[in-house]
């Protein structure tokens, strides 16, 4: 018998747990003691791969040799059509009587949505429950005792669901709504709810939604992203610690209204979440800040002690940098990750397109003619935090680039209590060459620091 064959049966099913089920059946062949191992894995992993007939035979095969063996974690990939239900309703019903803990339904829908068998809706075995495009019935009771881990995307939902979502799932702690649709008040007041992640699809054509309201008392970690199509208000998150805002404007939404009511509301949100001790901002975000600096609209207050920017660092970015500072007195840790997700960010308009749509009057002192180098220089004295607090700067997917230099120089002439400035590079870039980053720390080190105690690290 080989080595591996001798390994305890609880390892070996271990083993079995990160493959998919067509790698799982195959070691049959390999020997005696594996024949009968995959009937009694608990983690199944379906995906369809090739002819959805054989696909739909390897399914029912594998579950009906497997009998009544407990399941922990079924997963289901499969291209949705109108004709699937009758195969998958039979899976998730076998599933459900198995006593599932983790079900993953990710039905790639089409423009096809489908509805949960009663044994979904109410189900005391369930913890972590994921679905794609699916579409809840309006009267159904919700019942999922156990459930702590939410995930709904590309689905339909109404907020009287919403409602029953949190008054049947007592445990909940994760929630998460991808691109889905038909809500518009939505009140997550469950006691348990600790994570709150609302992502919102750009509809196909551009029509102002109405106005989404959140409630969130007991979250205290909140990330909005997506498209902004409608109006979003938050109304009670008095516990969030966390929050990220990553939004962007609509593709086709290029018209001085829709530009401008999109940077006001993304201005309440910010507001609304003054009080939270960390605060994440996409690029379009930073970009909204820079224009208000360009026009030298005062900074919002806040109580910020850690920020992250997922910006790629261009020369206007820095005068989002300067606002955001202003308005973060007690800041002690400044992120700047410069990985930012581009299909994300692509529909974003840049600082320049922001001004010509603008409709009020620039201020006496126009900046356009000045460079972000220059004006970081200029505000310095203006940026309460870097005499009192801010003692750690990190750049994560560090690129080399002209734009990045200023602030760096600037961060180590003027951080007071600087204690850690760390930069880690992305590998994989030609700007990043090793004759680079060698030139980077060359410059770094020979720049002078406000703060005797500031360390700097550069990491590849």
């Amino acid at each position: 018998m080989d080595r591996l064959s001798e390994l305890p049966e609880w390892i070996l099913l271990h083993i079995l747990s990160f493959l998919t089920m067509k790698d799982v059946v195959r070691t049959a062949i390999l020997s005696k003691r594996w024949r009968h191992l995959w009937t009694i894995i608990q983690e199944l992993d379906f995906s369809l791969d090739g002819s959805y007939q054989n696909f739909v035979y390897f399914v029912n095969r594998t579950l009906l040799s497997r009998g009544t063996s407990k399941i922990r974690r079924l997963r289901i990939r499969l291209f949705l059509d109108a004709s699937s239900h009758k195969d998958y309703d039979g899976w998730i019903m076998y599933a459900a009587k198995n006593n599932v803990e983790e079900l993953f339904l990710d039905f790639d829908s089409g423009g096809c949505t489908w509805s949960p068998r009663e044994c979904v809706y109410c189900n005391s075995s369930l913890k972590t429950l994921r679905m794609h495009s699916c579409w809840f019935i309006r009267d159904k009771q919700i019942s999922w005792n156990l459930l702590t881990q939410l995930t709904l995307r590309v689905s339909v939902l109404c907020d009287e669901t919403i409602a029953k979502i949190m008054a049947g799932a007592p445990k909940l702690e994760f929630f998460e709504l991808y691109a889905c649709c038909s809500y518009d008040d939505l009140n997550f007041d469950s006691p348990s709810l600790r994570v709150l992640d609302v992502h919102e699809a750009e509809p196909d054509e551009y029509e102002l939604g109405p106005v989404m309201t959140i409630s969130a008392p007991n979250v205290q970690s909140l990330h909005l992203s997506g498209a902004f199509y409608k109006k979003c208000v938050l109304m009670n998150v008095p516990s969030v610690v966390h929050a990220t805002l990553n939004f962007r404007p609509l593709t086709y939404s290029d018209t001085q209204k829709n530009l401008k009511w999109q940077q006001e509301n993304l201005m309440e949100l910010v507001r609304s979440l003054k009080h939270v001790e960390s605060l994440t901002l996409g690029t379009w975000c930073v970009e909204v800040l820079a224009l208000r600096e360009k026009r030298r609209i005062p900074s919002q207050i806040s109580t910020h002690k850690c920020v992250t920017l997922s910006i790629p660092m261009k020369e206007d970015h820095l005068l989002g940098i300067v606002n955001l500072l202003k308005g973060s007195p007690g800041l002690q840790m400044l992120i700047i990750d410069m990985g930012s997700n581009l299909s994300l960010l692509k529909a974003s308009s840049d600082l320049q397109r922001l001004m010509l749509l603008w409709e009020e009057p620039i201020g006496t002192e126009d900046l356009s003619n000045s460079n972000g180098a220059n004006y970081l220089v200029s505000q310095a004295k203006h940026i309460k935090c870097l005499l009192n607090h801010l003692k750690t700067v990190k750049i994560t997917q560090f690129v080399a680039q002209h734009s990045v230099f200023p602030f760096l120089e600037f961060i180590l002439k003027n951080g007071r209590v600087l204690e850690n400035l760390v930069i880690i590079a992305k590998r994989g870039v030609d700007a990043n060459s090793p004759e680079s980053l060698l030139k980077v720390a060359q410059r770094l080190l020979s720049l002078p620091r406000a703060s005797s105690q500031a360390v700097v690290t550069l990491l590849n």
